[in-house]
């Protein structure tokens, strides 16, 4: 990568992390790379990735972010989230191999591996929808031998 790429690229993420935070609703940041495809209204990030909105901040190996535009914004409407998927909101931790949320319906869908952490219990399954506005989560095993598993702390009722 010549001197001039690496010059634009670090001054397109310099200026999407200060546009966004100053927007405050959303930004996104990547370690190794950020592409904006400006015809298909999207980001795509690879290496350390951050993703945060009004509602959760989520870190990945890779995302892509699809955006529309409003009032002169960039507004995320699907973030797809891969490899070493954490997603933080409000006492939760949820973790899996990949994750998709939609912004029409907020909903958080993850597979493979996953697992919810909230301060007094572990619960583990293969795939999680995480209703952020009704407060619900659905957590599904992958077949009839794999099971949904949940650790409660002893002083979890206390």
């Amino acid at each position: 990568m010549n001197l001039s790429l690496k010059s634009k690229l670090f001054f397109l993420i310099l200026n999407l992390f200060f546009f966004s935070n100053a927007n405050c609703e959303s930004y996104v940041k990547a370690g190794e790379s950020l592409i904006w495809d400006s015809e298909n209204k999207s980001y795509t990030a690879n290496g350390e990735v951050e993703f945060k909105n009004e509602k959760f901040i989520a870190f990945a190996d890779k995302m892509i972010a699809k955006y529309i535009e409003e009032n002169n914004d960039e507004i995320f409407t699907i973030i797809e989230l891969f490899d070493n998927v954490v997603i933080e909101f409000k006492q939760e931790t949820f973790k899996g191999d990949y994750a998709i949320y939609t912004r029409d319906d907020n909903i958080i869908r993850l597979t493979g591996n996953v697992s919810i952490e909230s301060p007094t219990r572990i619960l583990t399954g293969n795939e999680l929808i995480a209703d952020i506005d009704n407060n619900k989560r659905i957590l599904n095993s992958a077949n009839e031998e794999s099971l949904v598993e949940v650790l409660l702390e002893n002083n979890a009722n206390d």
